[in-house]
């Protein structure tokens, strides 16, 4: 496991190294991408190498490994058709649905976000909404939106980032965090914090 990660890593150096010759005038050296290589190693050699392509095109100076991310995803959804609608397409869904099914009626979102934020919201008050406070709950719910969207790209990051650790650093992070907390009062299913507390 630890070897297949350096040879991946190496790897991508290598697809990396050419870019710094395309971008000339980028401050990354050979010493960079080393570290753009760790950040990177949970992307396949394909998808970094479909980004850094499509980044050329719009970008005169050597990516952040932050931009990198965002294009794989961004060619992912578009591959996949599961692009999270924006904002406004949510809360239109929203108010559609408030209007065509009412309280009463199965709501059916065309992703888990926009139900999240629906019930964060309340479905209730989304139905008797009047015209004079539509702007205001706009914002509000946009808003609701938008922090749930990042909240759940942050889980995946994190699973990634922790998938990627050695399983000592794992037990290091959760045994650091579990000193800081009350173990009896951790939910039931939370198995990690208790073993490494010896519970």
């Amino acid at each position: 496991m630890v070897d297949n990660l350096k040879i991946h890593q190496a790897e991508i150096v290598k697809k990396l190294t050419p870019y710094l010759t395309a971008l000339p005038q980028s401050k990354i050296n050979a010493g960079s991408l080393v570290v753009y290589a760790r950040a990177l190693s949970s992307l396949s050699i394909a998808q970094i190498d479909a980004a850094m392509l499509k980044l050329m095109r719009t970008s005169r100076f050597f990516p952040t490994v932050a931009e990198i991310f965002e294009q794989v995803e961004n060619l992912q959804q578009f591959v996949s058709n599961t692009e999270k609608p924006t904002a406004d397409a949510a809360w239109q869904e929203a108010m559609k649905l408030a209007h065509d099914k009412f309280v009463y009626g199965k709501w059916e979102f065309s992703c888990k976000e926009v139900g999240l934020a629906v019930k964060r919201f309340g479905k209730n008050e989304l139905c008797v909404l009047e015209p004079d406070g539509m702007n205001t709950a706009r914002a509000q719910f946009m808003r609701i939106y938008d922090s749930i969207v990042k909240q759940q790209k942050d889980k995946t990051v994190n699973g990634t980032i922790l998938k990627l650790l050695p399983e000592q650093a794992v037990k290091s992070i959760i045994g650091d965090l579990a000193d800081n907390m009350d173990i009896d009062k951790l939910p039931e299913g939370d198995k990690n914090m208790r073993l490494v507390k010896g519970a």
